[in-house]
């Protein structure tokens, strides 16, 4: 999870130009993390489109064949979160982003910046789409805080009957924290993954505060666009279908 790479590196190991790379970053068939304006990849998503093997989850991953509908997804991401003024990503069961983070705090860019913080923020997406699956009839959480310190909330994103990811809204206070435990957290996280504690400072003291008379509206926007996405899953499976049927046809 550490081993991060460059585009250039992707490029060389899969024997590939920038372009190709870009390609399967828009149809979902390589993961990636934006990082400022570059983007890295992880070593383990490189070694799965080489046909190495990983480790099973009990979870249904995001097939690269699926079509998931990253570009719709995106654009429904990135208008819920400019109009709620709150970062927002879809990650698959397994914490991968599936999406580009959506106004991105200064603070959790900075976290990102290091191979550590990248790893533990995906690890707390992974701890939060496991625990919002529905488990005997009884619903799974949607409200989360990260190893950081702030604050999620969680719709889950269905493809017929099987959670396949997560719609995270987040990187927010509901309340405003008790400024020694910020920041003695702080001085840890800065400690933690080398990161300079003067930045992480400044960047906290822009982290925002939800009011509380916006709570409910908060609340309710993440699961919104989780029924979009789900609606555009359903379209594009029924056309699939669609095109099934026709091309059996052609075939008799």
């Amino acid at each position: 999870m550490n081993d991060l790479l460059t585009t250039r590196q992707v490029q060389e190991i899969l024997k590939v130009n920038r372009i190709t790379v870009y390609r399967m970053l828009d149809d979902g068939r390589l993961k990636g993390i934006k990082i400022g304006q570059q983007w890295r990849f992880h070593l383990s998503e490189v070694k799965r489109l080489l046909g190495e093997n990983s480790p099973a989850s009990e979870f249904t991953p995001i097939d690269p064949d699926s079509n998931f509908p990253t570009h719709c997804a995106q654009t429904i991401q990135d208008l819920f979160a400019e109009v709620g003024q709150i970062s927002a990503v879809i990650v698959d069961m397994e914490g991968n982003p599936l999406t580009q983070v959506s106004q991105p705090t200064e603070f959790c860019q900075i976290l990102l910046s290091s191979s550590s913080g990248l790893s533990a923020c995906q690890n707390s997406w992974q701890s939060f789409a496991r625990h919002s699956v529905a488990v005997n009839g009884a619903p799974g959480s949607k409200f989360f805080t990260c190893f950081a310190g702030f604050h999620y909330i969680g719709a889950p994103i269905m493809n017929k009957d099987a959670q396949i990811g997560l719609f995270l809204a987040g990187q927010f206070y509901w309340q405003p924290p008790d400024p020694r435990e910020e920041a003695e957290r702080i001085r840890r996280l800065a400690t933690e993954h080398n990161l300079v504690l003067k930045d992480l400072q400044e960047a906290a003291s822009k982290i925002s505060v939800i009011d509380p008379a916006q709570h409910i509206r908060v609340e309710t926007w993440p699961f919104t666009a989780a029924r979009a996405i789900h609606s555009i899953l359903n379209e594009k499976t029924a056309f699939m279908d669609r095109l099934h049927k026709i091309a059996n046809l052609i075939q008799v």
